[in-house]
């Protein structure tokens, strides 16, 4: 009976403990962002973002840097059809994701810096362009 009793609670701690390191590691109450960069063969300067959710979607976004969060604040959410929706896996410090959005889908895969950057390689399926960015968090309030 004893063994009934702790089985269940050993599976809960081993699921829970996944669950934890995933919110431990990533913030959900705010943006991941890049600096503003200059794309090849582009004059526009472009910035991009990532929203991670605490059930494992992730979504992105990139823009030009002419707004600011704030103007983010009223449509970068998981309801929005012009994001790249996702879901998102955390093994130790790894994470991996891809988003797909109406043009096509973008892989990436990375590491979550102990100061909480994440740096990320990434590959179009769209074009077969490929490149890395790192991200830092920026807090944002009043999000949905």
């Amino acid at each position: 009976m004893k063994t009934l009793f702790l089985l269940p609670t050993l599976l809960f701690s081993l699921l829970s403990f996944g669950q934890s390191e995933k919110k431990t590691l990533l913030k959900f109450d705010g943006y991941y962002q890049t600096d503003c960069y200059i794309e090849k063969g582009d004059d526009e300067r472009t910035q991009d973002y990532l929203r991670f959710y605490s059930d494992g979607k992730v979504i992105n976004v990139g823009t030009d840097c002419e707004g600011s969060i704030n103007d983010l604040k009223n449509w970068f959410n998981i309801s929005a059809e012009q994001v790249g929706k996702g879901d998102f896996e955390i093994k130790g410090r790894r994470i991996s994701f891809s988003t797909k959005s109406k043009t096509g889908i973008v892989k990436y895969r990375g590491r979550i810096k102990k100061d909480g950057e994440i740096k990320l390689k990434w590959k179009s399926l769209i074009n077969g362009s490929r490149g890395h960015n790192s991200y830092k968090f920026i807090a944002v309030t009043g999000l949905t």
